[in-house]
């Protein structure tokens, strides 16, 4: 007999339906239970943790206002307290810095000091030092870019007899043009007018002699002087200035007695002796581009027109003469 056929609406169907829909509900509300049991777990952690912190924050809010009733109680037993206090300050900042520092403490504070003031000397030393040097590289450059036309002129530096030689021209203007040839360390700014005014006189040709063997002296002059300290080597006395490097030469073109450094305080300090003295000179050597040349050389003699000529020494900075005047003797006292 077969079974029968069961509708899919039936009563039987019905019941399966409700059986199998109980247990789903069965499993969810032990899944709810279990949910809802670990989120009370939670909560009771949660709750602890921020019950102990409310405690700890009650605490100190407590001592707190222990402490704010302990300083207000003992303000109101001495009310000019803070006023005291304050007044105290400063003696006490002062018998501080009276107190004596233990030994080891100021002997270091004093080394520490005496180092200090040692680096600093140093470092100044060390830097004058580094400017001389460089110094004295710049003027071994010079000296050398200097002289090179000499050389290849073939004129041997310091034979101041064979530059006199090429110096020598049939007119002063001449021989001071020629200067500016030959003559590498030498700046002419002199007005050659002023020399033109002494051709008419009978001892012209005497004076270019004097002239060319003046020039030729203060060239070799410059030229040694240039040359030592391109060397490395200090200028010593016999090249302080012309007047001594004259007196040590075996070279008798030029007396040192010849050889003025200084005049007498007409020139020096009067408006008028002061301005007739005051030459041209290159802006490098005076911003101005002028500057006083008290020092001369006697060319002529004593008896008028005198020539003289001025010139500025500059070979201790840039190693360079200036010849700023020559011509008829400048206003002196004497003068008329």
């Amino acid at each position: 007999m077969s079974p029968i056929a069961r509708s899919p609406f039936g009563p039987a169907a019905q019941q399966h339906c409700n059986i199998k829909a109980h247990a789903e509900l069965l499993l969810l509300d032990e899944n709810a239970r279990k949910l809802s049991k670990t989120l009370v777990e939670e909560y009771k952690k949660e709750s602890a943790k921020y019950q102990q912190l409310a405690e700890v924050e009650r605490d100190a809010r407590r001592e707190a206002e222990a402490r704010v009733r302990s300083y207000a109680k003992l303000i109101s037993q001495h009310g000019d307290l803070e006023s005291k206090l304050e007044s105290m300050i400063p003696d006490l900042v002062q018998e501080v810095q009276k107190l004596p520092k233990e030994p080891a403490v100021a002997e270091l504070e004093a080394r520490f000091e005496a180092a200090e003031r040692e680096r600093g000397s140093l470092a100044e030393l060390l830097r004058a030092a580094e400017e001389e040097r460089d110094a004295a590289l710049r003027a071994r450059d010079a000296a050398i870019a200097r002289l090179q036309p000499r050389q290849d002129d073939g004129i041997v530096v310091g034979d101041a007899e064979a530059l006199q030689v090429r110096l020598d021209a049939p007119t002063l203007r001449g021989v001071l043009e020629q200067a500016k040839l030959y003559c590498s360390l030498l700046v002419i700014t002199a007005d050659p007018d002023e020399a033109e005014r002494l051709e008419h006189h009978q001892k012209a040709s005497l004076w270019r002699e004097r002239l060319a063997g003046t020039l030729a002296m203060i060239q070799t002059y410059a030229e040694n002087k240039n040359l030592t300290r391109a060397h490395g080597r200090g200028a010593g006395p016999d090249l302080a200035n012309l007047k001594a490097y004259c007196g040590s030469s075996s070279s008798a073109l030029l007396s040192p007695a010849k050889v003025i450094l200084s005049e007498g305080k007409f020139a020096s300090s009067s408006p008028r002796g002061k301005a007739d003295r005051t030459l041209p000179v290159p802006k490098d050597i005076d911003p101005s581009g002028y500057a006083v040349m008290l020092q001369h050389i006697r060319i002529g003699d004593g008896a008028p027109p005198a020539p003289r000529l001025h010139y500025f020494d500059d070979t201790d900075q840039s190693g360079l003469i200036i010849v700023g005047f020559f011509g008829e003797h400048l206003h002196n006292a004497s003068t008329n």
